[in-house]
């Protein structure tokens, strides 16, 4: 009651630093008029010298302060938006972009223009000399929004780079550079000079001047692609290279330049939230036997649920029984299954018990071509390229029937919690933050800030209908549908799964409706299907909407129409003409005007949902969908007693209500108090997600100190800096370890020293000898410190010292791969197994930090051991007949060649 009364008087959080927010905006719109007063020239000019303030107050703008230029730089942004988008920021998008500037979360509903949003936020950071990269969710989207987005940039002389999953790179161009070099230089505009309205109708835009502006992807290097003062891709993508640059062998391979200043997150709710439990991983083939999975499939199949094992679906998890241990020894006839040689064959029946009882096809994946593929249970789309790790993607293959792929072992990993920390500012914009803005605060440190609708939101959202079974609701949908549909208003059907999708179409096909299906198989077209959506007699059927990134304008999308147009008529956008563009646009203008009067007076969007999500957040996404900017809209979900969220997570105190009062057959039951029933079982189920994403981030931060300090030292010896310092340290830690190690006694003349000098001869390939006569172990340490160093040196003056410099860079870096590779598929057998330690009343997670950096010191005391041997044990590759008297000015650069080539093998070994 208090707080409710404190939220009445004051305000919440969100609406004082609006209000803050609306007092620099009111600075911002004071220069509008002057500005559009200016030349396009002048407005370029008056960029380039603002980008000289900037640079100098480049940590201010880092910092995400506000500072007076960045007033200025966002009514240039605006006035830039206006002449080559014919886009105009509402006052609302100018607050969302500098709450991204502050390097906080903007929450905008959809449709309120949240990719514009992030370009005053990009542009003020860029022209600071800051490094930007824009996250967003799919490949589709970073070109998209880096073409539609790329002509402020150019405008105001910001270069734009791209990133995709099949490592294409590209940069922003104009389509036409002489055309837009032109159009600048005559001042054309898209958005009429002599226009003073807050939105510019379709049909005031100048098609020629827009087409003037268009812009195009060019390819280039990844590099080149990174070297960009804005650069777009998926937030894989960016962790990947970050990872593929901390395993490359020269400078020249590593594509981050600019490192770490500035990321903002589209949809950061899905990114951050819903795939933090979703690591990246870098792998490479691990020698597996096959048939041990083909075996383990074998025994799933004759087991029983609930008899040989336990699925807990809440969880997650799966135990066998203690019957069911004893079946499976019975059918591998092995007589105890967790015998330490059976280690692998267990493992491998784990696995395939979680194939056969976890994991669903059309749900979890789908199978394609031979070939499982992951499905997103946040956005519905498939994941090329990615596969589950330690052996649960074959324990899938093997159970579908299709080619089993070789298990990988992991080569490098980090989580997505863990890679965005590395961003000096973090910022994200989303439809739905809210409800997760404990989350982002506790793990990321990320304030929510919701923002206003540019407009009053009108959307009905009706109270759920919810049903006994599965087969009533589906009949209740199609019902519906049905009957909106041959109104002519267009519906948007939300289901969370393919198998849903595919059995709504099926249902839709027998009733003669037309539709579109959006689902993991049919994604290539989603934005011409989405844009669509709106218009008259549309039916779409689409799994979670998350992330999409494309409006669903009522009436339909007049660009997305032209192009349709155009193609009907054998033209495309490249080939068209500017009459026969300027036609087609004309054209689709004017259909959509007249089906949006249509739409909106049948009441707009209608959107159904199919089922409940385990997270309000992904419910609330769909419902967005509908109401955009002010349009009319309706919502309703449609559930039943069988839906997963009610079977698994505590409903059966309303199962049981409903039944009581004697529901009959295909008879809905709407009331508020199921909705609240509803949200109080999401609220749970996103309580104990939360709590398992923080337990990870909490074993995954032990990971990633160490990844930092191994990935430190790859980077100075990958530069070659401080070579001879580590080397000097490697000597020093390994000799000082052995000699406690090997000498228990504190008094000298206990010591047993043969058995030190032993393992050091093995090191080094020789004895070592020292002259003085060590009173302590920290003499003694010194001693034979010297004598290693005394030994290395002869080495580089053997082999020359620039040789022996990259002879010990190559060194260090092949070793230092091996043991850190070797090192995480220890730590994953080491996570796999730690939770057994709290069956002792012992805490997993102490015992896993314990281990971890034990583990991590051994890995290390490896590495020295190994520089170390092969430094002072490396031999030169003879030739077969090498001249009498080689010219000295060749002998290095022979013997570097020599070195790289034995280097090579030896890795291949």
């Amino acid at each position: 009651m208090v707080d409710w009364v404190l939220r009445k008087l004051i305000g919440t959080k969100s609406e004082r630093e609006v209000k803050r927010l609306r007092k620099i905006v009111k600075r911002i719109n004071h220069r509008e008029k002057e500005l559009s007063a200016l030349s396009n020239l002048e407005i370029i000019k008056l960029a380039e010298g603002l980008k000289e303030k900037l640079r100098a107050l480049e940590e201010d703008i880092k910092a995400g302060r506000v500072v007076e230029e960045a007033v200025e730089v966002f009514a240039l942004i605006r006035e830039a938006g206006k002449r080559v988008l014919g886009l105009r920021f509402f006052d609302v998008q100018l607050i969302g972009g500098l709450v991204l500037h502050e390097g906080k979360i903007a929450e905008m509903k959809t449709g309120e223009g949240k990719t514009l949003v992030a370009t005053s936020a990009v542009a003020l950071n860029a022209m600071a000399g800051v490094c930007v990269h824009v996250v967003t969710v799919n490949d589709y989207l970073a070109r998209r929004d880096a073409q539609w987005m790329g002509p402020i940039f150019l405008f105001l002389g910001l270069e734009v780079g791209v990133i995709n999953s099949d490592y294409s790179s590209y940069r922003v161009r104009w389509v036409d550079p002489e055309i837009a070099k032109k159009a600048i230089e005559d001042d054309i505009r898209v958005w009429p000079k002599d226009y003073e309205g807050e939105m510019l109708p379709s049909e005031l835009i100048d098609a020629s001047a827009k087409r003037a502006f268009f812009t195009t992807l060019e390819s280039c290097l990844r590099k080149e692609a990174y070297s960009c003062d804005v650069v777009y891709g998926t937030n894989n993508e960016f962790g990947f290279d970050y990872l593929r640059d901390n395993m490359a062998f020269g400078e020249e391979e590593i594509v981050q330049v600019k490192g770490h200043d500035f990321a903002i997150i589209d949809e950061v709710d899905s990114i951050l939230i819903d795939e933090a439990r979703t690591p990246l991983i870098i792998s490479g083939a691990a020698q597996v036997d096959i048939s041990v999975y083909e075996n383990a499939d074998r025994v799933v199949r004759a087991l029983e649920r609930d008899k040989h094992y336990i699925v807990d679906e809440k969880l997650r998890t799966v135990q066998l029984t203690e019957e069911g241990i004893k079946k499976s020894e019975e059918l591998l006839e092995i007589e105890n299954l967790y015998n330490i040689k059976n280690i692998d064959i267990l493992h491998a029946l784990m696995q395939a018990l979680r194939a056969h009882s976890l994991f669903k096809r059309d749900v979890h994946y789908i199978v394609r071509d031979g070939e499982v593929l992951i499905v997103d249970e946040f956005t519905g789309r498939i994941l090329p390229g990615r596969r589950w790790s330690d052996g649960l993607h074959q324990a899938i293959e093997v159970k579908e029937g299709v080619p089993v792929q070789q298990e990988n072992q992991t080569l490098a990993s980090i989580t997505f919690q863990n890679y965005f920390k590395l961003y000096s500012k973090l910022a994200g914009m989303t439809g739905t933050a809210e409800t997760e803005a404990l989350e982002f605060k506790e793990i990321y440190k990320l304030d929510v800030v919701v923002i206003p609708t540019h407009r009053p939101m009108i959307r009905k959202d009706n109270v759920d209908a919810v049903y006994m079974s599965k087969e009533e609701k589906w009949q209740a949908v199609l019902e519906v549908v049905k009957k909106e549909n041959q109104r002519g208003r267009p519906v948007l059907v939300g289901t969370v799964s393919v198998e849903d999708s595919e059995h709504l179409s099926k249902l839709l096909s027998k009733e003669g409706i037309k539709h579109q299906v959006l689902n993991a198989k049919h994604h290539e077209k989603e934005a011409q299907i989405i844009a669509q959506a709106g218009r008259i007699g549309m039916v779409t059927i689409s799994t979670n909407m998350a992330g999409r990134g494309t409006d669903i304008l009522l009436g339909g999308n007049p660009e997305f129409l032209a192009r349709e147009i155009l193609l009907s008529r054998g033209k495309d956008l490249q080939s068209a003409s500017e009459e026969e563009w300027k036609k087609a646009l004309e054209e689709s203008i004017a259909i959509t005007k007249e089906e949006y009067k249509k739409v909106v007076e049948l009441g707009g969007l209608l959107v159904i949902g199919t089922e409940r999500h385990e997270s309000r957040r992904i419910d609330n996404q769909l419902r967005g969908r509908a109401g955009r900017q002010g349009d009319p809209g309706e919502t309703k979900f449609f559930i039943s007693l069988e839906d997963d969220l009610l079977r698994i997570f505590g409903m059966d105190k309303t199962k049981k209500i409903l039944k009581s009062l004697g529901v009959k057959h295909g008879e809905a039951i709407e009331h508020p108090w199921i909705n609240s029933a509803l949200r109080d079982a999401q609220k749970r189920v996103e309580a104990q997600n939360f709590q398992i994403r923080k337990r990870l981030l909490e074993y995954d931060t032990v990971m990633n100190e160490q990844r930092l300090t191994v990935y430190s030292i790859r980077r100075d010896i990958l530069k070659s800096q401080g070579l001879d310092q580590y080397l000097e340290e490697f000597t020093n830690d390994l000799v000082s370890r052995k000699v406690y190690e090997f000498l228990i006694e504190d008094e000298p003349e206990l010591w047993e020293l043969s058995a030190l000098m032993e393992y050091f001869k093995a090191i080094l390939g020789s004895e070592i000898s020292y002259e003085s006569n060590p009173r302590d172990r920290q003499e003694l340490i010194e001693a034979l410190s010297e004598a290693i160093s005394k030994k290395i040196k002869e080495r580089t003056l053997e082999f020359g010292e620039e040789a022996f410099r990259q002879i010990l860079k190559a060194v260090m870096l092949s070793n230092l791969d091996r043991v850190w590779r070797e090192h995480l598929h220890v730590m994953d057998r080491l996570r796999e197994g730690i939770y057994l330690r709290g069956y002792a009343q012992r805490d997993p997670l102490v015992e896993y930090k314990k281990e971890a950096f034990s583990l991590f010191e051994n890995m290390l005391l490896e590495f020295y051991e190994s520089v170390l041997r092969d430094i002072t044990q490396f031999k030169m590759l003879q030739e077969q007949n090498p001249p009498e008297e080689p010219a000295p000015t060749e002998g290095p650069k022979r013997k570097n060649i020599k070195e790289r080539a034995q280097l090579r093998k030896r890795r291949a070994r």
